[in-house]
């Protein structure tokens, strides 16, 4: 043990601001500070300061409405695009035709930001009332999602036409999956196909490390089957092989008598050896035992492989937020967007976060509120 006796008060009360100083750096190095720690060190080209919540649509919002849905974040190079479900939220039971877009969300618009704070009203990627009457997906356009796949971006979505059934897939009302494609994440998006016998609720497209492109979709259940998107300009999209059930929605496998009602919103990604597949989950009774587990929860799965066998989070959940999407953070690594639900005052607005990975390869992220810093990568 080493003695400080022959040392001064004012030594002593030096080296206690050094062993703070060196404590908080060791903090900011584990990715992200909590807002209540004092007094940052770091100059600001090195850190990142970002706050939740954010609000894309402005305080106010637009109709009085500043919330989302579903929010999707992708980077490409140095500038940030969102796309997300606009307000009005409601499916076709809500269908009115004496209101504006039938009373559905008015299409699909991307906003764009340099900093993940402040963002940018972009172009229109759909707007219902530019499409004929006719059109399939003139209606609802829920979750949308954009991916970077061999040189193009696809940008995949929950769609119908509200003003008659003979104009759906089937002729009935219903839910269906269009997918689009584009040479610029801007757009515009081309070929718009449908994704037949899939979910219309809340697809993701996820392209494996040999090439191969698969579709994650929720039926009560998440299911995962490949797919096969080189015939679009065809407005053809076919399935290939097994269909296979990655992420059951009760949690009996995993041991747990709490269970969400459905699963949805699933997002899919490759870190190192391991696959995440992330996905939202309505924990719509409460359960004495597992008080935490109410409200609008994500859970993960994991695998070796895309056709599994998944191994669900056995905590059932892993994240207080809902319906996230993974993008390249400014510090090159994986954060990710989500809707608030933690924070009562701020629900249904926007929250970024870094996403961490844990011991084992385990997911330990959670929401933040407040100023939050996260070192950025020297440059060379």
């Amino acid at each position: 043990m080493r003695h400080f006796g022959f040392l001064s008060s004012s030594a002593l009360a030096l080296l206690l601001v050094f062993a703070l100083i060196s404590g908080h750096q060791r903090a900011v190095a584990q990715n992200i500070t909590r807002s209540n720690e004092p007094n940052q060190i770091f100059p600001p080209e090195k850190v990142f300061t970002y706050q939740n919540p954010i609000y894309p649509l402005g305080k106010t919002g637009v109709n009085g409405d500043n919330t989302l849905r579903d929010p999707c974040v992708i980077r490409v190079k140095n500038t940030y695009y969102l796309v997300f479900t606009m307000y009005p939220f409601g499916n076709w039971t809500s269908r009115n035709l004496s209101k504006p877009n039938q009373n559905s969300s008015p299409g699909i618009r991307m906003y764009y930001s340099k900093d993940l704070i402040h963002w940018t009203p972009g172009p229109w990627l759909y707007k219902s009332s530019l499409l004929p009457k006719n059109c399939p997906y003139k209606n609802q356009f829920w979750a949308p999602e954009i991916h970077q796949i061999n040189g193009k971006f696809y940008i995949i979505f929950g769609a119908s036409n509200w003003i008659a059934k003979k104009y759906n897939p089937g002729d009935q009302f219903g839910y269906w999956t269009y997918v689009g494609v584009a040479n610029k994440v801007t757009g515009p998006y081309r070929h718009t196909s449908l994704l037949p016998g899939g979910s219309g609720c809340d697809s993701d497209l996820f392209q494996d490390t040999n090439g191969k492109i698969y579709d994650i979709f929720p039926l009560g259940n998440m299911y995962v089957q490949q797919v096969d998107l080189s015939h679009m300009n065809e407005r053809k999209i076919s399935f290939i092989g097994p269909r296979v059930l990655a992420v059951p929605s009760s949690n009996k496998d995993i041991g747990l008598p709490v269970s969400p009602s459905y699963v949805e919103g699933p997002w899919t990604t490759k870190i190192g050896n391991e696959y995440y597949l992330f996905y939202a989950e309505p924990y719509n009774k409460k359960n004495p035992q597992y008080p935490k587990l109410y409200g609008y929860w994500t859970g993960c799965a994991y695998a070796r492989h895309i056709m599994g066998p998944w191994k669900k989070d056995p905590r059932g959940a892993v994240f207080w937020g809902g319906h996230l999407a993974l993008f390249n953070g400014p510090n090159d690594r994986p954060w990710f967007s989500y809707r608030e639900e933690a924070f009562r005052p701020y629900w249904g607005l926007l929250g970024v976060d870094p996403l961490i990975i844990g011991p084992h390869g385990r997911v330990h992220t959670h929401p933040t509120l407040g100023p939050q810093y996260v070192r950025l990568p020297q440059k060379h």
